[in-house]
């Protein structure tokens, strides 16, 4: 039979996981939507539109605001912005909650310092790693001043760690698409993979090997944050004109499981050492 412990601490690990799995999925969502929005206003402040809007601020003028098209486009842009502020804001405060919660389940382990709350942890590890794989780590607006129309939106942008490895592929640019692959999606499922054969293998010699190996991939961990770096410096700089690049949650989720493996790492080997001393 399973004792109360064990019992409440399944109880704690489906809670907890599955409370992260909503926090990521509603931070993703928000993102989107972020993404959607400003994408509709990056549309109205194109070149074309720019030159309708200018216009109907001329036809507003000459009629003494008799015909207010232009106010009425003022009033729909604003409120365009205005709710994308707002998801942009939701996607922050849901990031904000996910990491939160991952360093209080840290601190609960310190507690509990059980294979299950490990087992948590990873879990949670892994909700992060696929967040920062498919939410945005990057969006890019560039423009530039046109006479007459001022400033005028020709590109908006918004990338994930999946979506700039499909364009690079695209585009021709192999090489930095496999370089990318390896430090961003293969290694860090061969990590989460051996952090959980560490953590439930009864084999201590197929054990010790695996300890061997999540120890020399630790050792090249914050070579993802690093080409994450390189990834959102060459996006940025691919516009012309003038750019506004802002990071997205992606990078936040992306970077809270490159940290929280990395300790992760340390608590399994730690725990492994303990059960080999005792045995």
């Amino acid at each position: 039979m399973i004792n109360k412990n064990s019992l409440a601490q399944t109880i704690y690990l489906l809670i907890v996981v599955c409370f992260c799995a909503y926090l990521a999925y509603e931070s993703y969502g928000q993102s989107l939507a972020y993404e959607h929005r400003v994408g509709e206003v990056s549309e109205k402040l194109s070149m074309s539109d720019n030159f309708k809007s200018k216009s109907k601020k001329v036809l507003e003028t000459i009629t003494f605001n008799w015909y207010s098209g232009y106010t009425e486009e003022l009033e729909e842009l604003q409120e365009l912005q205005n709710k994308a502020q707002n998801h942009d804001k939701h996607a922050y405060k849901y990031t904000k909650l996910f990491i939160a919660t991952l360093v209080l389940m840290f601190l609960i382990h310190g507690f509990l310092k059980s294979k299950i709350s490990l087992f948590a942890l990873i879990s949670v590890t892994v909700i992060a790693l696929i967040t920062g794989w498919f939410a945005p780590i990057l969006a890019i607006i560039a423009y530039q001043d046109i006479p007459v129309l001022g400033q005028s939106v020709f590109q908006f942008e918004s990338k994930s760690i999946v979506s700039a490895l499909q364009k690079l592929y695209q585009t021709g640019q192999v090489a930095i698409a496999v370089i990318i692959f390896i430090f961003t999606i293969l290694t860090p499922i061969v990590k989460s993979l051996m952090m959980l054969v560490v953590l439930f293998s009864q084999n201590l010699h197929f054990s010790q090997k695996s300890i061997r190996v999540l120890k020399t991939i630790g050792k090249w961990s914050m070579l993802d944050v690093f080409v994450i770096a390189i990834l959102v410096t060459y996006f940025t700089t691919k516009s012309g004109g003038a750019t506004d690049a802002t990071l997205q949650i992606g990078v936040y989720y992306f970077v809270a499981y490159v940290i929280a493996s990395m300790i992760l790492t340390y608590l399994i080997n730690y725990k492994n050492n303990q059960i080999n001393h005792v045995n």
